[in-house]
Order: structure tokens, then C-alpha cells, then sequence
């Protein structure tokens, strides 16, 4: 197990490299879909901007404020959705997410062997697939850790070269929650260590909200 957690560390650039980055903005779109921009800062904060849609954790708590200027909070689970896709190489620091990991029996994922590692929570578990000769995060699978009643699966894809890292440029979640489509979220931009504003991740008392610096 150890040493599917080190090769996948040491292929996606190394922690010094990882630990380095400490904000990040992200650019793409849905395939299908609207543009997305996303805004993160160490450890967990992220903001993402849809449209006329803001969703933010704090590393806390979450808010989404709608079209309407309606401020809600966000359940419990749905920010590691923004989370997989503001800082997909979270998982370099797999321990501190899954305090009981395992290693399963090897599996085989698009023809390609793939190594499986298995953390259990109180009602499912996270199942998370490596590459076996890549040795990069291809997959997660996983129950009772976004929902209690459905299975959220997340394909990283096309992994490019980015100030050092190996980043993922496609991202797709799946679920099988009824009415859910699939995201396919393709990234055009990345962007690291760029100047951000920490009220940008608070969860806003009006619609007069500052981003990135910008109005």
C-alpha cells in the first residue's frame, strides 16, 4: 500500500513540488455544459463560479448563492465534488483524508491493470484506482462519503504537465443518483499560486461579492 501512495506522489510531481502550490484557479467547461472557474487555497477552500451561480466552502462549511441572489448552505459531502475538481492532487496527501486505508487485490480498468486502495466510513467506502504502470489516480468510486444512498464515481483523464505536477485535464463525475447527469468537465487553464483574496471562500451576507480581486 505504501508504495502505491509513494509511486502516485512521486509521478504527479513529488510533495515538495505539491506542497508548494498554495492557490490555485482553474478554467474550463462541461462538455455540453456551462464555463466554470474555480478558485482554491490551502488546505480545502474552494470557490467555484458558474454563470450567475457561486458555490464556496470555506474549509468548513459551504454556501451556494443562486441567479436569484439567494444564499443557501451546502450539504454535507458536496464540497469534495468541488474539491476533486479545484485540487485533483489532494490525494498526494491520502493519509490525512482516510485516517484506515487498505490495499484490495488488484483490478483490471480499461483493459489495464489497475491498483486498488479501499477506505471504509460508516456506511460505504472509497475505493481508489492507480494505474498499475502509469501509476496515476485514475478513478474513484465511492459510497457514504458524498451521499449516503448513492455510488459517485470520478475518472481522471488526459494528465498534462503543469509547473512541475502531473494535472489532470478531464474530469468526469458520474452517480447514480436519480435525475444526475454525468459532468464531464474539460479544463482549459491552470493556473498556480495565484494572488486571491481570503474573503472570496466566506460565504456572503449580500450579493456584493468580491472575487479574485475583481467587482
Amino acid at each position: 500500500m505504501d508504495e502505491v501512495i509513494a509511486a502516485y506522489v512521486h509521478v504527479v510531481g513529488g510533495m515538495d513540488v505539491i506542497d508548494g502550490i498554495t492557490t490555485r484557479e482553474v478554467s474550463g467547461a462541461v462538455h455540453r455544459g456551462p464555463k466554470l472557474q474555480y478558485f482554491w487555497q490551502a488546505p480545502n477552500k474552494v470557490l467555484l463560479i458558474k454563470k450567475r451561480e457561486k458555490i464556496g466552502y470555506d474549509g468548513g462549511s459551504g454556501w451556494e448563492v443562486s441567479r436569484k441572489k439567494k444564499v443557501r448552505h451546502l450539504p454535507g459531502g458536496a464540497e469534495i465534488i468541488l474539491e476533486m475538481d479545484a485540487n485533483p492532487l489532494r490525494y498526494a496527501h491520502l493519509r490525512s483524508l482516510y485516517s484506515d486505508l487498505s490495499l484490495a487485490p488488484r483490478e483490471t480498468l480499461n483493459d489495464r491493470p489497475a491498483d486498488v486502495l479501499v477506505a471504509p466510513n460508516k456506511i460505504g467506502s472509497t475505493k481508489l484506482y492507480y494505474d498499475a504502470e502509469t501509476h496515476l489516480l485514475v478513478k474513484i468510486e465511492e459510497t457514504g462519503e458524498v451521499s449516503a444512498y448513492y455510488k459517485n464515481t470520478t475518472e481522471f483523464m488526459d494528465y498534462k504537465q503543469t509547473d512541475g505536477t502531473q494535472f489532470p485535464f478531464r474530469i468526469v463525475h458520474t452517480t447514480t443518483a436519480p435525475g444526475s447527469d454525468k459532468e464531464d468537465f474539460r479544463i482549459g487553464k491552470v493556473v498556480n499560486n495565484v494572488s486571491l483574496k481570503p474573503a472570496i471562500f466566506s460565504k456572503p451576507e449580500s450579493s456584493a461579492t468580491v472575487f479574485g480581486g475583481k467587482r
